[in-house]
């Protein structure tokens, strides 16, 4: 057995894997052509393991199956790339484009997978990061990257293996609940968002369709928090109070969690 052709052969699959996954967040790809790819994408992976599993995976067996997988991989990548180029795709990104807010919430549903539409949205909370390295962030930042949400709205994010959105569709996305482990967060009340919102079926959570999402909303910070790290709950606190007294001081409203 050729251990570095059977990596190369587990590193296509893989590869087979993360395209799958770009591309079944769309529509497109949880039906037709897309359910059909990921069916041999899966019997591929089973072959592969049944052979490695008998010893019987040897340098012609994994030359075959290699060849299936970047001919695999060829056929999901025309099936992405085909979903981008479609005509509701293209008409989606320029109705963000131009912020034309109708346009935009009528083809959502058409491209993503699992989208529920949210006529008024709850409230819904956005985590801010408190920590780094394991030290909770100098208050003087939280507070900075507070008053730039505020100021200048809070950016969307899009990338390839995020649900509901990509690179040219990106979006905000909160929770509909304050998260237990989350110390400090957002709280943006019920409406203020704005359209389009939606909510992804399969996790829950709520995606904003906005370049930047400037929204009124409050800081929640939790008067007790408790970590795996004996330390960190001693020094929150203190940290915490100050946190308060310098977002108020910065005109922030805050609120207990």
């Amino acid at each position: 057995m050729d251990e570095a052709l059977v990596g190369e052969l587990e590193a296509a699959i893989a590869d087979i894997g993360a395209l799958l996954v770009r591309v079944r967040k769309y529509r497109r790809g949880q039906t037709g052509d897309g359910a059909t790819l990921l069916d041999e994408a899966l019997a591929l992976g089973d072959r592969a393991r049944r052979l490695h599993r008998h010893d019987a995976l040897d340098r012609a067996a994994a030359r075959g199956l290699l060849t299936e997988a970047a001919a695999l991989a060829a056929r999901v990548q025309g099936l992405l790339s085909a979903v981008r180029a479609a005509a509701e795709y293209r008409a989606a990104v320029a109705a963000y484009a131009t912020g034309d807010v109708a346009a935009l919430a009528a083809a959502l549903p058409a491209i993503f997978a699992g989208l529920e539409p949210v006529p008024r949205a709850p409230d819904l909370f956005y985590p801010l990061a408190w920590r780094r390295r394991g030290e909770p962030r100098p208050v003087a930042e939280i507070v900075a990257e507070v008053k730039r949400c505020r100021d200048e709205g809070v950016v969307a994010e899009g990338d390839d293996l995020a649900p509901g959105a990509d690179p040219e569709l990106p979006a905000v996305l909160l929770l509909g609940a304050a998260p237990p482990d989350e110390p400090v967060m957002l709280r943006f009340p019920s409406g203020a968002c704005g359209e389009p919102v939606y909510r992804l079926a399969d996790t829950g959570e709520f995606l904003v369709y906005a370049p930047r999402l400037r929204a009124p909303f409050t800081v929640l910070l939790r008067p007790t928090f408790e970590t795996e790290d004996d330390e960190d709950t001693g020094a929150y606190p203190a940290w915490r109070a100050a946190l308060a007294v310098a977002l108020g001081a910065a005109n922030v409203p805050v609120e207990e969690a």
